[in-house]
Formats: C-alpha cells, structure tokens, sequence
C-alpha cells in the first residue's frame, strides 16, 4: 500500500504535523507582558517628550510676551518724551494767556512758566488713561480717539538743569574766573561755610583707599578733573582765591589702578565717580540721593553755571548765594539757614507760581526789600515782622552785585526728561484702582533737552535750533 504524505511537511504524517505546530504555537512564559513595558516606556517618552515641547513653547510665549510689553512701555516712554517736548515748545502760548492773571496779582508779566515740572499731570490722559478716568476733572475723554488702546502706562519727570549746582566747567566764563566761581559753589554745597555742618560727617572718616580727603580736597578734585592744566587747584575759602600748587596727576597715580585726570568737561553724571575723593556717601548725598527720583538730585554737568531760583532747591539757591556773601549770618548761621529752606519750601507749596520775573525781584527778597507786593515784605505781613520763621535779610556789597546778577537766571534752557513706561500689569486691583501685580515690561528714558534758542548745530550744518529742542544726552535703561 502507498502512503500518503501529509501536504503540511513532506515526509510527516498529519498527526506529527498537528503536534509541532502546537509546540509552536505554546509561548515562553518569560515573555508574558512584554507589550505592556513596551506601552509603558512608549508612554513615558512621550510623556518627557511633550513636557519638553510644553516648557519650550511656555518659555517661547512668555518671552514673546515680556518682548512685546517691553515694546508698549518702550513707545509709551517715547510718546510721553515727545508730548513733553511738544508742551515745553508750547510754553510761550501758555504763558500769554496767564499774563494778565498773573499781572493782576504781582504787578508785573510773568518769568518763563515751569510747564515741564507739570507734564506729569498736563499728560495724565495720553499717559495713564484709566487713572484720568477715575479722577473728577470735569472732562470726558472717552470720546476721544485712541486713548485707552495701548494697556500701558507712563511716568514723567522733568526739572530745569540749572536749578542745581553746576560742578562742571561753566559756559559763561573760563581760567581763574570759572574755577573761583565752580569751587565756591562747591564749598557751599558741602556745608563749608556753616560751623557745624550736616555734612561734616562725610568728610571725617576713611575713604575705600584708607586716604582721609576733606571738602578742599573734593573741591580741587572736581575742579582738577576738568580745568585743561597739570596742576592742583587750591582753593582758599577765606580769601576767596584760587592758586595752583603741585601736580594733580600725583593723587591719581598713587592709587592701585592708577589712572589720570580726564583735564576736559564731563560727560556724563556716572563720571563724576572716578573723581578722587567721590565716595559712595558724597555720591548718595549730591548726585544721587534717591535713585529712582532724578529731581532730587543736587548738581548737574549740563548747567551753565547760572541758578533759576523760581525752581532750584533752597539749598542750592542758599550756596550759590553764599559763594558771593559767604561772611552773611544767613551763610554761616545753621539757624538762619535751615529757616530760609523752611520758609522757601512752605511758600512754593502754598502757591505753586515762579516768584521772580527778573534776578533784581529774587535780590529785593534776600535783601528784605520791596513793596507790598514783593514776596518778602508780603511773608513779613503774613507772619510778623519778628516772626522767627523769617531769616534776617543779607546785605549784598555793591562790588559783587553785578556778579551776583550774572550768577542767576530766571529762564531755562537745558531741561532733563525722565519717562518711565510700564506695560502688561500681572495684576490689577479694581477696588484700589492701581497695579498691585507688577509689570512685564518697563523701560526707562533718561533724556537731556537743549531748547536754547541761540544753538546752532555745528558746522558744516546751518540752520537753528528746532522747535522740540535736541538731545543732549540720550538713555535707555
């Protein structure tokens, strides 16, 4: 008989077949649950898979975000700068129409109007619109276009520059004549005159360099930094001289990092640091005593040396008067000082208007003199002509009257223009009406205007000045 093979696998029966084929179809039992590890680790990949993709895309979008707020609070700072340029342009328009107002009540036309100390307010609805919308002004702005749209704000500060002391080489006049008159100042500022002085303290301990340096010594040293000789200023209060004596290089190249004096004006405020002597005190106390507040600020670089006493501090007034009459009870009386601050302080708060229309209305007051109308004889009705509030009137020599004159000036010129603008609020408080989150983007511009109608640009451009001013000093932080 002939067998049949099996078509399965030549050579095995279908019974033999039957059999391998269930060998083959039993599984290792060390296998079991393999795709469920293979599912899991699959799983936990794409898992640090997506979490990578969520933090790229979430840092992507926050850093677009925080760009693009910084770009609002870049253009809003830009915006209130210009606006502030554009009212300062305005000021002679402004000031026609208080004349006759301010006519009636002084007797005479108004000086130039301190329009930019006001930009902050005058600005309110280009700057911070929702907040003039919960003020009571009397004025509905919402009809206006484009106010509102840009969900950022600004801040605006803006002050005269020669209504601080100038400690840098003066315009009006150079050599001895400009050193005599910058270290005077100097020496006033610092309390020189006064026994004792607020300001004795900074100059009796140990500088960062274990050097002593008294207020001459500062003095010189600014003087040193951009006078164009060799050689050391020595400056003699008594006398009011100054001389030259020894080099002024040798101060500098004693120190670890030896360096020179620049011999050229300064550039900048920050400058003013590698001056021999300027430590962290003398510049927290002059040029920077509250950071984010530039008006507070006590000297400037970019003034001609003449003071506008319609907007400089008292104490600034006070030293530059004293550099003149430094021997007045008003100099060297601490008492009769801090009452001619007070007084002054009191009185700007109580009418917030420039007083002197001329530099002889500011001498009449030191002098006491005037009639009814004139600031002191007014405060003297007011108060009392034995009142303690009132300092005792300065007597000013004819010999240095003129001098006097053409060291104060009732116009400015050269303003700084501080705008700060904020954008994307994390958090803003309904009920308080301001952001208590903080912002995203905040950009800050630091900005030194010449609106000096006698500038030229230089050759071989021609022209005059433009009506919104050049820029003098330009920065953004």
């Amino acid at each position: 008989m002939i067998r049949r093979q099996s078509p399965l696998q030549p050579g095995l029966t279908g019974s033999a077949t039957r059999c391998r084929g269930r060998r083959r179809a039993r599984k290792d039992p060390r296998q079991k649950g393999i795709a469920l590890v293979m599912a899991v680790t699959a799983i936990a990949i794409l898992t640090v898979v997506l979490a990578d993709m969520h933090e790229s895309t979430s840092t992507a979008y926050a850093i677009s975000v925080a760009n693009r707020d910084r770009l609002k609070a870049e253009y809003m700072a830009k915006s209130g700068l210009n606006l502030t340029r554009l009212l300062v342009a305005k000021e002679p328009a402004i000031r026609q129409v208080v004349t006759p107002f301010y006519q009636a009540l002084v007797g005479r036309p108004p000086p130039q109007l301190p329009i930019w100390t006001m930009a902050n307010d005058l600005l309110k609805p280009f700057c911070d619109y929702e907040a003039t919308q919960r003020m009571n002004t009397g004025i509905d702005f919402r009809a206006a276009d484009g106010l509102g749209d840009t969900d950022a704000t600004c801040t605006i500060v803006s002050f005269a520059e020669n209504s601080k002391i100038n400690v840098n080489a003066p315009l009006n006049f150079t050599g001895d004549r400009a050193r005599r008159s910058i270290s005077m100042q100097l020496f006033a500022m610092m309390g020189g005159y006064q026994s004792p002085s607020p300001y004795d303290p900074l100059f009796q301990n140990l500088d960062r360099d274990g050097q002593l340096t008294s207020r001459l010594d500062v003095v010189s040293s600014l003087i040193d930094w951009w006078d164009q000789d060799t050689d050391r200023t020595v400056f003699d209060p008594g006398r009011s001289t100054v001389e030259s004596g020894g080099s002024e290089e040798d101060l500098y190249r004693r120190l670890d990092d030896a360096y020179d004096p620049k011999n050229a004006p300064f550039d900048s405020l920050e400058e003013i640091r590698l001056v021999r002597g300027v430590g962290d005190d003398f510049y927290a106390t002059f040029v920077e005593p509250q950071p984010d507040n530039p008006s507070a600020r006590i000297v400037t670089i970019y003034g001609s040396g003449a003071v506008n006493p319609n907007e400089a501090p008292p104490e600034v007034i006070l030293a530059r008067l004293c550099s003149y009459i430094e021997s007045q009870p008003l100099c060297v009386n601490p008492v009769q000082a801090s009452a001619f601050v007070q007084l002054l302080n009191t009185v700007r708060s109580l009418i917030p208007v420039p007083f002197f229309t001329r530099v002889s209305d500011f001498l009449t007051f030191v002098e006491g003199r005037g009639g009814p109308r004139d600031l002191y004889p007014m405060l003297q009705g007011f108060l009392g002509a034995d009142n303690p509030l009132l300092f005792t009137p300065v007597t000013i020599p004819a010999d240095v009257r003129s001098e006097i004159d053409n060291s104060f000036v009732t116009a400015a010129r050269i303003l700084t223009i501080d705008v700060t603008g904020l954008a994307g609020c994390r958090y803003f408080d309904q009920e308080e009406g301001y952001c208590a989150g903080g912002y995203r983007g905040r950009v800050r511009l630091n900005t030194v205007v010449n609106f000096h109608e006698l500038w030229t640009p230089p050759p071989p451009n021609a022209g005059g000045m433009p009506g919104l001013g050049v820029y003098h000093y330009y920065r953004v932080e």
